[in-house]
């Protein structure tokens, strides 16, 4: 998959099940939550005046990432029981290898979403290593030589509550570290539901809110109409997002299979962003004052990346 910068792919790798070949073009959309597009948030400097020139570097490492490209060659791979679906009896082994392009930041992005967690529940894996080839590129373009770098990539489907995707690249700073730092917000590739939550949070309180970041989260994982195509395939598509709602489903208890048999997405859809927004509610009214305080910190599309140095 090639990310252009307006934010599309174009697919360039191959999808194989023993015996099947499928296009790859609907895979993509389903299995990625991240065709994410150009950088949208600012750099800021927590030290403008550091003599050391430590919150400059931070800056331009961050213009770095921003603005220059890299490509990365990965493999995602599920293991598929599901006779009916499958129509089989016997355990399918979906293997799916993939070139990504983009900006470091947008590939960053992609790998703290790819396997996502909302209020401590992992609701998708792939066994990928789409993580440790973007860390691998990223380490590549970090000017160590002028400057102790990390960089922490965080997606967090609301403030203060557990990161729903994070990773870094680079030594940890040490506790004592004076740190200079540049931050900027990448586009996830789930649907900014922020207004929708304060208006859900003044009706329907802790619920209301959710119920929209479960439903967002949900139709980000799984868009109706590509997956219905999908699971109407032969191609390597069918296994992987059969393996996919097995993941989301026993994740958070319920029953999607003889749905899938139906290719009925929306009541799938339904039923995990149900089973979701209750484990969300019960999050938001321990770490919040108020529904419309949990509303307004919901940023299920962005991800941020921070890059801080510190001195020896």
């Amino acid at each position: 998959m090639v990310l252009n910068g307006a934010g599309r792919a174009d697919t360039r790798g191959w999808s194989t099940v023993p015996g099947v070949c499928g296009s790859s073009t609907v895979l993509d959309a389903v299995l990625f939550v991240l065709l994410v597009g150009a950088v949208v948030g600012v750099f800021s400097g927590a030290v403008p005046d550091d003599p050391d020139g430590g919150n400059r570097t931070a800056a331009e490492t961050a213009d770095v990432l921003a603005g220059g490209t890299a490509t990365v060659s990965y493999t995602y791979q599920y293991n598929v029981l599901h006779e009916s679906l499958l129509r089989d009896d016997e355990r399918r082994e979906v293997r799916i290898q993939r070139t990504a392009r983009g900006s470091y930041a947008e590939l960053l992005a992609a790998a703290a979403v790819a396997t996502p967690s909302v209020a401590g529940t992992t609701l998708a894996t792939g066994g990928g290593d789409l993580e440790r080839e973007v860390s691998a590129v990223t380490a590549k373009v970090l000017p160590t030589r002028d400057a102790n770098i990390q960089v922490r990539v965080t997606w967090r489907p609301y403030s203060g509550g557990p990161p729903g995707g994070q990773f870094s690249v680079g030594d940890r700073p040490p506790a004592d570290a004076d740190r200079s730092v540049a931050t900027m917000a990448v586009p996830s590739g789930f649907p900014n539901v922020t207004r929708e939550a304060v208006e859900s949070a003044r009706s329907e309180g802790y619920a209301g809110v959710a119920r929209t970041v479960a439903r967002g989260v949900v139709v980000g994982l799984f868009p109706p109409d590509e997956t219905r195509a999908a699971l109407y395939s032969d191609g390597p598509e069918l296994g992987a997002v059969a393996a996919r709602y097995a993941d989301a489903s026993d994740a958070l208890g319920v029953e999607t299979d003889s749905l899938l048999e139906r290719r009925d997405v929306r009541t799938a859809n339904d039923l995990l962003a149900a089973a979701l927004a209750e484990r969300v509610r019960s999050d938001l009214s321990s770490r919040f004052e108020s529904p419309v305080a949990a509303a307004r910190s919901v940023r299920i599309d962005q991800v941020r990346i921070t890059v801080g140095t510190w001195s020896a």
